[in-house]
């Protein structure tokens, strides 16, 4: 036999024996069909059946949720779980997917995202539509029960950040009283002076010996988080939270519940990109963290709650003596008045400091970033101080109450800096009943009403509504404080400048409505003495990678329940 002859034949037998075994196979396979079929029935072909027809009727959304409104952008989106992947691949950057997606429509967008129990997701970008929700129809639309359980370990379930109807109402109403002003006339003043002392010291400990040509460094933003934190607790507690002293060398020493508290924010926000968020934080490292953390955040506040009130039993007083030398009630006391649950008291210490600590020092870290960015405004600011604080020994006095209302231009560049980047970035409500959002105002001509039904989330963000064009003009991107300023005339016939008003809705960095934020005042009080106790006495610039810079130029935010900037390193030199 030729070799050519014993190829054909072995290949022959290979190829029968290959048949036999493929035969072999799918009677194999056959066999476990049929035997599954036995045992499953029509099960599995149902099964598969039932997922073919949901895929096709719900092809662009989550499984149940409501088909897209006409009115709104609906992105591309994948059967049955619509946008997650997307939300999921966003997660750190998820203003600016949403601002890339209000490109989309003049009115907003809407997604849908599996597991957050919203259905369909509609992020408007008008504040038409964001008055109806806050104002018009305020009492149909809710924090709801998914806010809650994703803010519930840190915050508690009767918060005033997360909680609606009769306990939100009950605690706003108390927490009032701490923002009075009388209070801010006496107490607040005399805390926010007594910090910025520390503040300088720290600044002129620093500055010692430093010249342009070899600056001293700092944390920035770490230095208004000690600022604010500090104060707060002074303030609303009666504690001292032990961050921040005239010495510097107190910025050496992390403030650890900071720390924690960052964290924690951060994993709160990714909960509602997140399906199944409990069991991925149970399994995860992450997790884990967040759980130690939200302990040491509890046992933090539980701290500052039993030591008050060993002294409310013991009779001792808290110093919280005022300016006048009178004797005044804190946040605290307010509270304890009515109950001493520690439950409850570890989520009004832990609400009030999301809002007290995080509003300025977020605030004053980005006022300082564009500043940087947009030096020629800082000759302004200082001449403002100046002329309104200064006297004629070049002296510098600290900002009281009643005078801030002054330094209109400082104020027009910090309501920049936070339309900008707004402290709340993104927000949103659930509907309890069906409803129809109808856009109010002057300039809601033209607008279409927005269908929506019980239980999907209405949202907004004001960080992209700053960015839309037809809100906030061509510029909307640009850091310019003098759209907030305009020119009037004074009763002896002279002209001067005054802080444009445009309102809660269209400036909506302090929310709106019954909810208008209660700490507006104090925000803005203690970022103008902030400006003035520094910037005429220093100079800060941006620090580079040889000096310790870890930033990013231009400067990004970090995902957060709020809007922190990154942890960026400044240079600062005392002023001539």
């Amino acid at each position: 036999m030729s070799a050519f002859s014993a190829f054909n034949s072995a290949s022959s037998v290979g190829k029968h024996i290959q048949l036999r075994s493929e035969n072999a196979y799918v009677q194999q396979v056959g066999n476990a069909a049929n035997a599954m079929l036995e045992r499953t029935g029509l099960a599995l072909p149902l099964l598969a059946l039932t997922l073919l027809l949901l895929s096709i009727k719900y092809h662009n959304r989550v499984l149940f949720s409501k088909p897209p409104r006409k009115e709104l952008a609906y992105p591309p989106a994948w059967p049955l779980i619509g946008h997650t992947l997307e939300a999921m691949r966003f997660t750190n950057s998820i203003l600016d997917w949403f601002l890339s997606l209000s490109r989309l429509h003049p009115v907003g967008f809407a997604i849908s995202i599996a597991g957050t129990g919203a259905g369909q997701m509609h992020i408007v970008h008008r504040p038409e539509y964001i008055e109806y929700v806050q104002k018009t129809n305020f009492d149909n639309f809710e924090k709801g029960v998914e806010f809650k359980k994703r803010f519930s370990d840190l915050l508690g379930q009767n918060g005033i950040f997360n909680s609606d109807g009769h306990v939100w109402k009950a605690q706003r109403k108390m927490a009032s009283h701490i923002f009075s002003v009388y209070q801010f006339r006496t107490w607040v003043q005399t805390v926010v002076h007594r910090e910025l002392d520390s503040v300088v010291g720290i600044l002129d400990g620093l500055t010692d010996g430093k010249s342009r040509a070899n600056p001293a460094t700092l944390l920035l933003p770490d230095l208004f988080f000690r600022y604010t934190l500090s104060s707060f607790g002074k303030m609303a507690f009666g504690s001292d939270i032990d961050c921040l002293s005239p010495d510097p060398s107190c910025l050496n020493h992390e403030v650890e519940f900071s720390s924690s508290f960052d964290f924690v924010q951060m994993m709160i926000d990714k909960r509602f990109r997140t399906p199944m968020w409990q069991l991925v934080e149970r399994l995860s490292p992450q997790g884990r963290k967040n759980a130690k953390m939200v302990r040491e955040i509890n046992d933090f506040s539980s701290q500052i709650i039993e030591e008050r009130l060993r002294d409310r039993v013991a009779g001792v007083q808290k110093e919280k003596k005022t300016s006048d030398g009178k004797e005044g009630k804190d946040l605290l006391d307010l509270f304890m008045d009515v109950t001493t649950d520690r439950d409850d008291l570890i989520s009004v210490v832990l609400n009030f400091i999301i809002a007290g600590r995080d509003t300025t020092a977020q605030g004053l870290s980005w006022l300082f970033y564009e500043l940087m960015k947009n030096p020629h405004y800082v000759d302004e600011i200082r001449a403002e101080i100046r002329s309104v604080l200064g006297d004629e020994d070049g002296n510098i006095r600290k900002l009281d109450y009643d005078t801030a209302k002054d330094l209109v231009f400082t104020q027009a560049c910090f309501s920049e800096a936070i339309r900008l980047h707004p402290p709340v970035p993104k927000n949103g409500k659930r509907a309890i009943k069906d409803d129809v959002i109808v856009p109010q105002g002057p300039t809601a001509a033209g607008l279409p009403p927005i269908k929506i039904y019980a239980g999907e989330l209405i949202s907004w963000s004001d960080w992209v509504i700053a960015r839309n064009p037809d809100v906030w003009g061509e510029d909307c991107c640009d850091f310019n404080p003098s759209r907030f300023l305009e020119t009037v005339e004074k009763d002896d016939g002279t002209t001067g400048r005054s802080l444009k008003n445009y309102g809660q809705w269209k400036f909506h960095v302090f929310n709106g409505g019954p909810r208008l934020c209660l700490g507006m005042t104090l925000a803005n009080y203690e970022a103008l003495s902030m400006v003035a106790a520094v910037m005429e006495r220093y100079e800060f610039g941006w620090g580079t990678k040889a000096q310790g810079q870890k930033a990013d130029w231009p400067l990004k935010y970090l995902p957060s329940v709020t809007h922190p900037s990154q942890m960026y390193t400044a240079t600062v030199v005392r002023r001539a």
